[in-house]
């Protein structure tokens, strides 16, 4: 007889896991993740039970003693359930239920990564108060046991979490940043009712849903569900448009995602969302930086595209790619209508702040989405043209001025081009403008510098040093220290750039604050003029 598979049982097999796991996961967590994930059980708590009081989570952050505590009124720990503190994977969520923990080891985890020593009180209704103590010498035990301890009482219905012996330390200055990240992170549930306070302040919410609506070009919003057969149905919201709120210095445009009414991340240009393709939304630019997408997830926690820490996306995820479908060819009519009213944003975009927002009917694919979009407006003549026409005067009268111009387009040019190194060329090439106008000024106004005195050979010796040739034309028309202080600043890491060992990195936000001084010298020594970067 053949064909026939024979098993014999030998006994069942220990899958106890080793408490090892925890140090290997350890490095997943920072100080925002790790306190995220302790209020984060804390409001799965307040969801199960209903929503019913009004629920108050205090942080404290004892930068001097570098100590942490996590302080919430939401229901505290039955005897019973303690093991939940410890046991990987236990939970009393439900992950068919609309909440925010799913994995049962977030508050866990955070603890142990964030520090040495985790002390845990609780107290259910007016039950026992009861105390943990994770310690250093429990984690590197293999006995999983630990000793549950009765303590005088404390509030009914609390749990704090008390962190110390830390692992990474912070500042004082950190705290206002997590103050931040908070605000942003739970501002729907700030906004429905819950306080959260950091060092006794509460936190004020904050959403960014800040849209602009110019005439015939407001948002954008899409409705719909995505049923998994068998799982269940999450509710989808997409709200895409241009905003009031841009700050160049953070880019803070890109994509924004929530699941059940918790930030998950935000200012997301990747890919996946329409970035660095052509047909949508390009690559990312200060240009297109008025567009900024919303995707809001509504469902059972075990359906959403996050991933275990919750500060990312699974773009593989089977319902990230129903989102993607109407999400990413909608940043591209954003982006590209950015770039388009790029020449007047306080005209065409930042006075239209009310209005009503459009919904549309999401996109089975891209392609049919983008027809039923409205046209975008012409777009405008390259703008190294606009650059000289709008110099045209001062190019006329004076003109060597017509390669700092031109100098100043090329930089825009390079800058919309899809090279790795932009940036550094940029830098290079507008450093180079800047001491050419520095020169061209000098050899151009010879009332302030006669060409007796600042021969060939003068020219030579004070422009082979920077601060010769500023203190030169110093002494002439005066340039603003701010301004000198940014040219001296971006001169040194043209030099580090040149003439070290080290290869140095030169952020989009340098070249835009760096274009600007070059652009305000240029208006002092010669009156022309640049848009704002």
């Amino acid at each position: 007889m053949t064909g026939v598979l024979i098993k014999t049982e030998i006994g069942p097999i220990d899958g106890t896991p080793e408490k090892r796991m925890f140090w290997s996961i350890i490095s997943d967590y920072d100080l925002k993740t790790g306190l995220c994930e302790l209020v984060d059980n804390a409001l799965d708590v307040w969801l199960r039970g209903g929503q019913q009081k009004r629920p108050t989570i205090e942080i404290t952050l004892d930068a001097e003693r570098q100590l942490i505590s996590v302080k919430d009124d939401v229901g505290g720990v039955r005897l019973d359930d303690l093991y939940l503190l410890l046991s990987p994977g236990g939970s009393k969520n439900d992950p068919k239920s609309e909440v925010i923990g799913i994995f049962g080891v977030g508050s866990k985890r955070a603890g142990i990564a964030l520090g040495e020593h985790v002390d845990i009180r609780t107290r259910f209704k007016n039950e026992r108060s009861l105390e943990l103590n994770i310690t250093k010498e429990w984690l590197e035990s293999e006995d999983w046991r630990l000793a549950a301890y009765e303590i005088p009482g404390i509030e009914k219905g609390t749990t704090q979490v008390e962190i110390s012996r830390l692992r990474r330390t912070f500042v004082s200055t950190d705290i206002g940043a997590l103050r931040v990240h908070f605000g942003q992170i739970y501002g729907w549930f700030i906004q429905h009712g819950c306080v959260i306070k950091v060092n006794g302040i509460p936190i004020d919410a904050e959403n960014f849903e800040n849209w602009s609506y110019p005439k015939g070009f407001s948002p954008k919003a899409a409705k719909f569900d995505v049923s998994v057969p068998g799982e269940g149905k999450v509710a989808v919201e997409i709200v895409v448009g241009l905003i009031v709120d841009r700050v160049a210095e953070e880019d803070n445009y890109g994509a924004y995602f929530y699941c059940n009414n918790r930030l998950i991340v935000k200012e997301l240009k990747s890919r996946e969302v329409g970035y660095f393709n052509s047909q949508e939304a390009g690559v990312p630019h200060p240009d297109a930086s008025l567009c900024r997408g919303i995707v809001k997830l509504q469902g059972p926690a075990r359906l959403m595209p996050w991933n275990s820490t919750k500060n990312g996306v699974n773009s593989a995820h089977l319902l990230f790619q129903n989102v993607r479908h109407t999400l990413a060819p909608l940043m591209g009519h954003f982006s590209t209508l950015s770039r388009r009213l790029k020449d007047d944003w306080d005209e065409n975009v930042f006075r239209h702040r009310s209005g009503d927002i459009e919904e549309i009917e999401p996109a089975p694919s891209g392609a049919s989405l983008r027809s039923h979009l409205p046209p975008l407006p012409r777009a405008k003549r390259p703008s190294i043209e606009k650059l000289k026409s709008s110099n045209r005067g001062q190019i006329d009268k004076m003109p060597w001025t017509l390669g700092l111009v031109e100098a100043m387009g090329a930089v825009e040019i390079i800058e919309k081009l899809n090279f790795e190194t932009k940036s550094r060329i940029s830098l290079i090439l507008l450093d180079s403008n800047f001491e050419i106008a520095l020169k061209e000024y000098i050899v151009h106004e010879p009332s302030l510098f006669p060409p007796a005195t600042y021969n060939n050979a003068k020219i030579a010796q004070i422009f082979s040093r920077r601060d010769l040739v500023l203190k030169e034309i110093n002494s002439k028309i005066k340039i603003p220290s701010d301004l000198l202080s940014k040219a001296q600043h971006y001169y040194g890491l043209r030099n580090k750039l040149i003439h070290e060992r080290a290869t140095v990195d030169v952020a989009d936000r340098d070249i835009r604050n760096y274009r600007e001084v070059v652009a305000k010298v240029l208006k002092l020594l010669f009156d022309l003029k640049f848009p704002k970067a």
